[in-house]
């Protein structure tokens, strides 16, 4: 009886474990495939505003940007925008904030959201910024951009990351228009307005990146003679696609990654392991996510990091929940030849500049004056032949 009541409970332990890691994958197709556009999620509720401060309380679960001690994050309510600092006081889910506002003034009780990328609508209304709307010729339609003029060869092209959008290069515009550089903030396959890939799914640059090209060559074609592109979590994937498949490569100066998504299965990992999900489970749910579809190896930049030669500059936060900030610390290892490393404490996912603009933006300057310029052998960064 015994020895029964023994086999019973291992299967039904096994049992367990497979269903947990069948719903893992469930929820790995779901969470890190499915393709969803930008959302945005007014879940704080303004308790007060007084002058220089704001006091917000969490309606539907905490962001943690709440209760970020140390970060500069936007404010949008429904009409208006604001920016939030410094916390005052914290108690009873309510925090004090600093507050200044830049459109309007919201009132007690309505809802809110914090928005990361800090400046509100597009470059004119965010900093004053001239820009037009283009549309470069995609693969699968075309993909709206914001262009913003300059007087540099060398263009920054920026690429958001997975469920963002634009606006995610509205923190480093000023930095462009300073160093006199055009801009191009892009779009690609699943974002609002363009044509999802036909495989229905995120493909973490196995297919973006050929947007990107596209952007590029827009670029080229429109007086850069080499560019630098900027991707932020799953767009730093794009970008690093990018640099390893499209002949356009060479005529890219350097490249920013922000919070790179590196190694999907780490990231997978990384995630399950802070939800307290059994590493047994975990496991078996990456090995039978093959079975899904999923490639592993399709994901893994690192184990790619020797065929690169791009001068990178690579920003991370030591507490990104989302992408583990190991993946970056052992890509940087394996290329300290081209990478510049700069590791931020306590930053969550690209949020290294809500949590320091000024040492961050210092960092970007410093590697766009190095980079910008293009200077490759001769030849080499002239636009392609149409």
């Amino acid at each position: 009886m015994r020895k029964r009541a023994l086999l019973a409970v291992l299967a039904g332990g096994a049992l367990a474990i497979v269903t947990a890691a069948y719903a893992l994958v469930r929820l790995l197709l779901r969470g890190a495939f499915e393709v969803r556009p930008f959302e945005r999620s007014y879940d704080v509720e303004v308790v007060d505003v007084a002058e220089g401060r704001i006091t917000l309380r969490a309606k539907r679960g905490a962001p943690p940007a709440l209760f970020d001690g140390a970060s500069t994050y936007g404010l949008e309510w429904d009409g208006g925008y604001g920016r939030v600092g410094r916390l005052i006081e914290r108690e009873d889910g309510a925090v004090v904030r600093e507050f200044a506002p830049i459109s309007g003034s919201p009132a007690p009780g309505m809802l809110v959201r914090f928005d990361s990328f800090a400046f509100p609508l597009d470059p004119r209304t965010a900093h004053g910024m001239h820009f037009e709307e283009v549309h470069v010729p995609g693969e699968l339609s075309p993909l709206p951009a914001w262009h913003i003029p300059g007087v540099s060869e060398t263009w920054l092209i920026f690429v958001h990351g997975k469920g963002a959008w634009r606006g995610e290069a509205l923190r480093l515009l000023p930095v462009a228009r300073d160093l006199g550089m055009p801009a191009l903030s892009i779009t690609y396959r699943g974002d609002d307005q363009v044509l999802t890939d036909p495989s229905g799914r995120y493909g973490y640059g196995l297919h973006e990146w050929r947007d990107l090209e596209a952007a590029v060559r827009f670029a080229l074609e429109h007086g850069a003679r080499c560019v630098v592109p900027v991707g932020y979590s799953m767009g730093g994937a794009i970008v690093l696609n990018f640099l390893l498949r499209s002949a356009l490569r060479r005529y890219v100066a350097g490249a920013i990654l922000d919070s790179p998504m590196l190694d999907l299965r780490a990231t997978v990992e990384h995630q399950a392991a802070l939800a307290g999900h059994p590493r047994l489970a975990t496991g078996l749910m990456v090995r039978a996510a093959r079975f899904a579809g999923v490639r592993w190896r399709d994901f893994d930049f690192i184990q790619h990091a020797d065929e690169l030669d791009t001068p990178i500059l690579l920003l991370h936060g030591d507490a990104d929940p989302d992408v583990p900030v190991a993946t970056s610390d052992r890509f940087a290892a394996a290329r300290p030849d081209i990478v510049e490393y700069v590791r931020v404490p306590g930053a969550g996912h690209v949020l290294s500049w809500n949590a320091g603009l000024e040492e961050y933006e210092a960092h970007v300057r410093a590697f766009l004056k190095r980079v910008a310029g293009c200077e490759p052998p001769p030849g080499e960064c002239s636009p392609p032949t149409p």
